[in-house]
């Protein structure tokens, strides 16, 4: 939430022209990380930011418009394109995301979450242009555009969709007796507008990379067509088979967007694979049988954009490099959904008796809705855990900070991937200290805040984790000088006997190699969303010592001190 609100805080001072940064680029290199392409989210979040005060709130509260905005648009065109069953469907589909995903997906304004929904209201416009609504053109290609400026990963998918679409309503304005000449010129102004629209959406990544260099598009463009990566080692892909599996996970009946991110990426089973088949083989059976029914035509085109669609993926996800994230391909999720919305719809339509349809869609909605609100109201979400950690050592930290000088902001952070760091950046602007970064957390605190270290009069560390603070506080020259931890008494116990227990499963599977990654930069976050040769059991209980949370401290340091690295660090 930090690094959405740093974006968004100086939107009329300091206009942000591109988007959250991410692991593009060279992380460590001054100006060298990318950042996502372009600033659609911020432009989205700023109104409700602006309304309450630009209080952090606010972004939460933006995020959750957005998202509604989103979910009620793909509702609202699918009933137009399907009628109210698909119009059902499809919102049974997305309180069905919104349930797996959490409060996270609708609540935390990170860049990931902002794709989700943008991709699904893409598809039921898309779904629209080609069965002969070309005024529904416009509205895919600003979803796809948001998409690809929120997560530069949709890039290959929305550009193939969006490319596929416009040629085949292109196609369909040939001249010929159903099509008068006043509905092909109508349909060639919507697919100007929709060009026009994309191009305004995309001036502001432009405007940055005339006005910075590196621009942000060139990083992008050197980041996804190089072969090697800075080191020199060749890059190492995903790979085909790789993908499948994901593919083949992700659109299981019991599937990750059905039940959430419990199941591994690639975790494939039969138990997940074969109630798909046999649903997908029975509904391609009836769908054959509608074909010549005007709802069986409408079916059997939602399911061929989503194969499209799938095919695409495939290829993508082939080609992710850098460690698969579950997080980086979470349009499966958006596709499955939509999947299983297209083989329902006819079925379920041949139930007789509108009203029976009706009263059993809205049950499901109901009973579907209760368990997200449940699930809203028992999960513990990062942003609030963040905001209040930040809170107290910004609190502990009054009056012990001086206000003459000129202080670097660094940081180790193993749990909050820079979002605790990142608000007491902002906390102290906030308050009136001079306070800057790096130039190489420019992407993310954004050029105009970098202090080089010839200005700054020393460097504020930030550091989180018992062993991390441990470590620095008996340095010579470190000075703490503020401390929190949010954690009660019984939460300190429960998170010791859970690193105790981590580190016992891992030795029991031989990679307690693994284990100092609890302490090195951003290394909980790597246990939770990387690679994951752990298993589903150690990485739910990497999840709940996260969910606990962590201590912070503050030290006062001469600004070229040693850089901290941990005692010791990963071996594997």
């Amino acid at each position: 939430m930090a690094q959405a609100e740093l974006h968004v805080r100086g939107f009329f001072s300091h206009p942000p022209l591109v988007g959250a940064a991410g692991r593009i680029g060279q992380l460590f290199v001054p100006y060298g990380q990318g950042s996502h392409p372009g600033p659609a989210l911020w432009v989205a979040l700023l109104p409700a930011y602006l309304i309450t005060g630009r209080a952090s709130f606010g972004l939460m509260l933006g995020m959750a418009t957005m998202q509604f905005a989103f979910i009620s648009g793909a509702v609202y065109l699918a009933r137009r394109v399907g009628g109210d069953l698909a119009g059902l469907l499809a919102a049974i589909a997305a309180l069905v995301i919104v349930r797996s995903g959490g409060p996270r997906v609708i609540l935390d304004p990170w860049n990931p979450w902002g794709s989700v929904f943008a991709f699904f209201c893409m598809i039921p416009a898309i779904w629209g242009a080609v069965n002969r609504r070309p005024r529904c053109l416009p509205i895919a290609y600003f979803c796809g555009v948001f998409a690809v400026q929120c997560h530069v990963g949709y890039l290959p998918i929305v550009a193939a969709a969006l490319g596929l679409t416009t040629i085949v309503v292109l196609i369909q304005q040939r001249p010929t007796h159903d099509r008068s000449p006043l509905e092909r010129r109508a349909a060639f102004k919507w697919i100007g507008w929709s060009v026009v629209g994309a191009l305004v959406m995309w001036i502001p990544p432009v405007l940055d990379q005339i006005r910075r260099n590196p621009g942000n598009l060139r990083i992008l463009w050197h980041h996804f067509t190089a072969t090697v990566e800075p080191d020199g080692t060749p890059r190492i892909y995903v790979g085909l088979a790789t993908a499948v599996k994901v593919a083949c996970t992700q659109l299981g009946v019991i599937g990750p967007w059905l039940v959430g991110d419990r199941i591994s990426t690639i975790a494939i089973h039969w138990l997940y694979l074969a109630p798909t088949i046999v649903l997908l083989a029975l509904a391609l059976r009836r769908l054959r049988s509608a074909r010549h029914e005007p709802g069986g035509r409408l079916a059997i085109g939602l399911a061929a954009i989503c194969a499209g669609l799938g095919v695409v993926g495939i290829a993508a996800t082939a080609r992710i490099f850098g460690g698969l994230y579950e997080y980086t391909v979470r349009w499966w999720w958006v596709i499955a959904a939509w999947l299983f919305v297209a083989a329902l719809l006819v079925p379920v339509a041949d139930v007789r008796g509108r009203a029976t349809t009706r009263c059993i869609g809205l049950g499901v909605v109901a009973v579907v809705g209760v368990f997200a609100i449940a699930d809203f109201a028992t999960t513990s979400a990062a942003s609030p855990r963040n905001s209040r950690l930040v809170a107290g050592v910004t609190h502990a930290l009054a009056g012990r900070l001086p206000r003459g000088g000129h202080h670097l902001v660094r940081w180790h952070d193993p749990a909050t991937l820079s979002g605790v760091p990142y608000g007491v950046l902002l906390e102290l602007e906030r308050s009136g200290y001079s306070v800057g970064v790096d130039p190489q957390e420019s992407a993310g605190a954004l050029p105009h805040r970098v202090l080089p270290e010839a200005n700054a009069t020393d460097e504020l560390f930030v550091v989180l984790g018992e062993t991390p603070i441990a470590e620095v506080r008996i340095r010579a020259d470190s000075k703490e000088i503020a401390y929190y931890d949010d954690r009660s008494a019984a939460e300190r116990t429960e998170s010791t006997r859970l690193r105790s227990e981590i580190e016992q499963k891992l030795a029991a599977i031989h990679l307690e190699c693994l284990a100092p990654n609890m302490d090195t930069q951003y290394g909980i976050a790597y246990l939770l969303y990387g690679p994951d040769p752990t298993g589903n059991e150690i990485r739910g209980l990497v999840a709940r010592y996260d969910a606990i949370g962590v201590p912070v401290a503050l030290f006062l340091m001469p600004v070229r001190a040693p850089l901290y690295q941990p005692t010791h660090m990963p071996t594997c």
